[in-house]
């Protein structure tokens, strides 16, 4: 399939013109017609034990036949493991099925790991077409009919593994409004596509290998791109295509001849088309092509960002005064020689510095003006439940003007130019979007303009997302908070922020922006906490350490902020004694979160988690059946619930972000319940080794980034102190203000009654 083919796929047609599909898959009956690719060679090498080589140039391209083996079996791949119903390749949803091709890829092909990001994103768009090719032949013109809902006679017999309920569902998603949204949005980009290929499937690849092969050299990619978009006579496709084809003859000439020099992406092609590349895009070559990738076969230098934006910069700076000039009839040259200064003695101004004519020894050297980038988060503004939201890392200059630009345009009051590097909410919508990006995971590795009041400088931060930790020192009561804060721990990926100490950045309540029910304990820490004394809360259990609660713990969980694992046990404490106190307490037991989750780095992983799996297992050993165990867990960054019923061998996992449980977690739970299950003996009710089924519930879902510590808190809570408390926690869809307050005020006037005056 041609490249042009490919954006067709995910832009769909152009209205008016005749549709370009690969109908004739569907069409093996007739005489002539391509039947569907099914490679029988691929499947006795497969039969043999044995694994077809395939050689890969300098750029990470599958070369010869056995490339095009390697991509015709993508393809085959695509349609038998990815549903025609799924509306986006990179939904977790398709983990599984994803692992399961590269599986079949390896198993078929010579292919090293490095390249199993370029070889899914083959089977994504190959999935793409299948699915396009699909709706051209068997829906589009047919879409209001309810014939439409029945599998066509020719995808029964060619595609069996595309059942009936495949088939709805796929006829179900074109018939929305956000199917028919995205086709408007694909036409109208299709409409400003004006460079069309004229080769087939891989022409790019394909292209690459021929000019090797003859010259034992790689072709720069603008002799590619202009190549692959020359029909047979010699003529360029269109007249657009041949304007930027002269334009990078032109260009080259001058590189020929040393007038123009090739620096990173801006390059010939770059120049002559008129618009920066993507990051992550490469034009001109295919995509299993790399940036570095092909900078390291071309042994081109790479061009560091911040330069290749302060010559974008200049350019669009350059543009807009020629702009001026020819609107104001200008003549620049005449215009600098009239501002040509007169040779003058300059010490004989009074404004002049008297080094200008001759250096001074004892003067300083002149300071260059501040552009220098520091590490910052970059935050939203979360317009539902208040505050800000954390969506990705980057650096920020924050000596910007307005007048300063982001690729031609202008920043604006009140913003600073950033760049992302690390994506926290990859579909969280750019706060100014671009023509180039308009979601957070488009904009990683390049430049945008952020509201400064939304961006925070790493420096000035107080402390990362909170974990658990060990359990605190039970006679660190009156010492200084400088090494160490009770009952959390700080992330390893931020070592400047947990190098940062209490003294260093001291914590202060703003008393009028605390709601009036917590206030007392805010004044209290304030006055009596803030020199390192602590509040001691009993256990849960009788024979446990008492819980302390510090300055921060109390600091945190008034102002909203991330919760310590501390802050957890002393609500499930609360929790403990409200169930006794209605005589709830043979109903439920609750793990610590110190004993479970993954706290210590640099340990034997394996070990570890038999550590943990002996902690769950000494817990439950002794509870009757019909009891539930309750287990908050943090895997360092986040707050999730686990619900374990151990004699029926489920576990309910209540994330406030909807994600499915992680390896760590899922390890963990079967490791402990099935040697709990050899340990009990009888009474089992399934088969003793079989898998603990692990089922991600329905909650309510959380909104901002430091919501779940208090998500998990109100889980408990309405699970423990209702008779049919789980039922109404997964028919629930949503926490308002309120839920939290009320668990919030809980917390506090539980830890208020411990205090000593």
């Amino acid at each position: 399939m041609s490249k042009d083919q490919q954006e067709e796929v995910s832009t769909q047609t152009q209205v008016g013109k005749p549709r370009r599909t690969n109908s004739s898959r569907f069409n093996a009956d007739e005489e002539g017609k391509r039947r569907a690719t099914l490679l029988k060679r691929v499947h006795v090498v497969r039969t043999r034990g044995e694994r077809i080589q395939v050689s890969f140039d300098a750029k990470g391209q599958p070369i010869g036949k056995e490339g095009d083996e390697l991509q015709s079996w993508i393809g085959v791949l695509a349609r038998e493991h990815i549903p025609i119903w799924i509306a986006d390749f990179r939904s977790v949803d398709l983990e599984p099925r994803k692992e399961q091709v590269w599986l079949e890829v390896v198993t078929s092909f010579t292919v090293d790991e490095s390249h199993k990001k370029q070889v899914l994103k083959s089977c994504g768009e190959s999935a793409k077409c299948f699915r396009y090719d699909l709706y051209q032949a068997f829906v589009r013109d047919h879409i209001d009919d309810e014939s439409v809902w029945q599998r066509p006679a020719k995808v029964v017999k060619n595609y069996p593994t595309i059942s009936q309920d495949d088939w709805e569902r796929f006829i179900t998603y074109r018939r929305t409004g956000d199917f028919k949204r995205l086709s408007d949005q694909g036409i109208e980009r299709r409409k400003k596509s004006k460079y069309g290929s004229t080769t087939g499937r891989d022409g790019y690849r394909k292209r690459d290998q021929e000019i090797f092969e003859k010259t034992g050299s790689y072709a720069d990619r603008h002799v590619i791109w202009r190549d692959t978009r020359i029909k047979p006579d010699g003529e360029y496709k269109n007249p657009s295509i041949k304007i930027i084809g002269d334009q990078i003859d032109e260009l080259t000439q001058q590189d020929t001849q040393g007038s123009f020099e090739s620096v990173g992406t801006e390059d010939i092609l770059t120049k002559s088309l008129g618009n920066p590349e993507h990051s992550g895009r490469l034009r001109g070559q295919s995509k299993f092509v790399k940036q570095a990738q092909y900078y390291n076969a071309m042994h081109l230098p790479r061009e560091n960002p911040e330069v290749s934006f302060m010559k974008r910069q200049l350019a669009a700076l350059e543009r807009t005064v020629q702009e001026l000039c020819a609107k104001h009839g200008i003549n620049r040259e005449t215009m600098a020689e009239e501002a040509a200064p007169e040779t003058v003695d300059q010490h004989n101004s009074f404004k002049a510095s008297c080094t200008l004519n001759e250096k001074d020894a004892d003067a300083p050297d002149p300071q260059p003006m501040p552009n220098e980038s520091k590490e910052c988060q970059l935050f939203l503004t979360d317009f539902i439940n208040g505050g800000e939201v954390l969506v990705a890392l980057g650096r920020a200059y924050m000596d910007c003007v307005p007048t300063d630009t982001v690729y031609g345009i202008p920043l604006g009051a009140g913003n600073v130019r950033v760049t992302i590097s690390v994506p926290k909410l990859k579909r969280a919508l750019l706060p100014i979007p671009t023509n180039e990006a308009t979601y957070i995971e488009e904009a990683v590795g390049g430049f945008v303009a952020w509201p400064k009041k939304l961006v925070v400088i790493q420096s000035s931060l107080s402390q990362a997302s909170r974990g658990p930790s060990q359990a605190p020192d039970p006679e660190a009561k009156g010492k200084k908070r400088i090494k160490k804060r009770a009952g959390r721990k700080k992330l390893q990926s931020q070592p400047e922020v947990q190098q940062q100490t209490a003294e260093e950045v001291p914590l202060t309540f703003d008393f009028d922006a605390i709601p009036i029910e917590l206030r007392p304990l805010a004044y209290y820490a304030q006055s009596s906490l803030s020199d390192g004394s602590q509040i001691s809360c009993p256990p849960q259990q009788s024979d446990e350490m008492p819980i302390y609660i510090g300055y921060e713990d109390v600091y945190d969980f008034i102002t909203f902020k991330e919760i310590s694992a501390s802050s957890i046990m002393v609500y499930i404490s609360y929790l403990s004694d409200c169930c006794a106190r209605a005589g709830l307490d043979q109903r439920f037991v609750f793990i610590s979160p110190f004993l479970v989750s993954p706290v210590q780095q640099n340990v034997d992983r394996v070990a570890y988690i038999r550590e943990r799996a002996d902690n769950i297992i000494r817990i439950i050993t002794n509870i009757p059946r019909g009891r539930l165990v309750l287990m908050p867990y943090n895997s360092g960054q986040h707050w999730i619930l686990a619900v374990i019923n151990p004699w029926d061998d489920s576990v309910l996992y209540f994330n406030p972000l909807g994600n499915d449980p992680g390896e760590d977690f899922q390890q963990l739970i079967t490791l402990a319940l099935n040697d709990w299950k050899l340990l009990v003996g009888r009474g089992i009710t399934k088969r003793r080794n079989c898998n603990t089924l692990i089922q991600t519930a329905r909650c309510p879902i959380q909104q901002g980034n430091v919501q779940c510590g208090y998500f998990v808190l109100g889980f408990m809570r309405e699970i423990t102190l209702n008779v049919d408390g789980l039922a109404l926690l997964q028919n629930k869809t949503s926490y308002n203000e309120a839920d939290l307050n009320l668990v919030r005020q809980e917390w506090t006037t539980y830890v208020m009654s411990f205090i000593q005056y």
